[in-house]
């Protein structure tokens, strides 16, 4: 406390203020939690990249921080985080009134097409035990930081906020950008990204490792001459510790999830869905499960969750309309963005006309992200009805 005074009296922006107190927060609770064992460079390089000066120590870390290209994007980072967790305290207050679910430290969050958005999930979702994302992108790694050089370092930086510009400013990844921005020479990937996000989120990293569901079809599909996918099942495993010091686990797997795809891996599925029941998240997916080629994906949630927080780019509406689903609406209802007008839901623009009060959204969610303009479905099955 008597350093927050200190620095209150120096007259230091705001902003600056703000996140050198959040690094302060860091430091604190890994002094607090100093038992438990995790990974320091991969925190510290998370914490790099979310412009957080980690804890001194570590030679290779603590002459990259004395560099200007570090402070430009330290300054980037604050400016930016300040409003984005802003808007993150009003998703949780939203979350605190509106869902309730039992249970949650002993479930899974399951996010079909999530690109590397562990913020919504996160703050959607904070309290559960693990999390299993899946999407096109691939895992990659993070950057080794011991090699660099002040040219490379700051190359690597200007990459770390391309790959974040859209989802600070939209709430949402663009797919199509993320082809060139998570495959650049220094973030490569999606654990770049989800890494700096848990830093910014005041988490530590445990462990990253990478996880093979199948082997077995791993070295079968290894052979150029025989039938194999297009794009190979890869997966990792980030284990972390929060704020309070409690573990928690994201597993992230890339792969294509259309039916087609899926004969290469017949138990994916399965795998994904158990253990039961579990929670999802559905955002900015494109309307892909709208589509019969992802029958089996759709199937899984409808069969697995018993609840759901989504856009109207999720499942259809008519899925989880009628029982055992129940489904509450929030904002407004906008006809889907070009080029993806095929994803118009006549019965939910319907259903939201209809409504005699439609409670506001107070956040931007979705592809209709400005002016108040976003939508939201929550549904849950019926047994657990709040």
């Amino acid at each position: 406390m008597e350093r927050i005074h200190q620095l209150l009296s120096t007259g230091m922006k705001p902003i600056l203020l703000t996140f050198l107190l959040l690094t302060l927060a860091s430091q604190g609770a890994v002094r607090a939690a100093d038992t438990l064992e995790y990974n320091r460079r991969a925190t510290a390089t998370a914490q790099i990249m979310a412009g957080i000066t980690p804890a001194v120590g570590d030679p290779a870390i603590d002459k990259l921080i004395k560099l200007e290209g570090f402070a430009e994007h330290q300054k980037w980072m604050a400016g930016q985080w300040a409003q984005v967790r802003g808007r993150m305290q009003t998703i949780e207050t939203w979350r605190q009134q509106e869902v309730k679910i039992p249970g949650s430290n002993k479930k899974n969050l399951l996010y079909p097409f999530s690109g590397p958005d562990f913020l919504n999930a996160y703050v959607l979702y904070p309290d559960h035990a693990k999390y299993v994302f899946f999407s096109l992108e691939r895992p990659g790694t993070l950057p080794d930081l011991e090699s660099v050089t002040p040219a490379q370092f700051t190359r690597l930086l200007q990459d770390v906020r391309g790959a974040f510009r859209e989802i600070f400013e939209r709430n949402y990844f663009i797919t199509s950008y993320m082809g060139k921005q998570l495959t650049t020479p220094w973030v490569r990937g999606t654990v770049p990204v989800m890494a700096t996000m848990m830093a910014l989120m005041n988490m530590r990293i445990v462990r990253i490792e990478p996880v093979d569901l199948f082997p077995e079809l791993t070295r079968q599909y290894e052979n150029p001459q025989g039938d194999r996918p297009a794009l190979p099942l890869r997966g990792v495993r980030i284990e972390f510790a929060n704020g309070n010091g409690a573990l928690q686990q994201l597993s992230y797997f890339s792969l294509d999830a259309t039916d087609r795809a899926l004969r290469y891996y017949p138990d994916f599925i399965k795998w994904v869905g158990q253990p039961r029941p579990a929670s999802a998240l559905i955002k900015s997916a494109s309307y892909l499960l709208h589509d019969n080629q992802f029958s089996q994906t759709r199937a899984m949630v409808l069969e697995s969750a018993d609840m759901l927080i989504q856009d109207d780019t999720g499942i259809p509406y008519r899925f989880i309309s009628t029982p055992p689903w129940q489904a509450k609406l929030y904002g407004k209802y906008q006809k889907p963005i070009k080029p993806m007008e095929w994803g118009y839901q006549k019965d939910l623009d319907s259903a939201f006309k209809t409504k005699a009060v439609t409670p506001n959204l107070p956040f931007p969610f979705g592809y209709h992200w400005k002016g108040g303009q976003s939508g939201l479905i929550y549904a849950y099955k019926e047994r657990n009805a709040n």
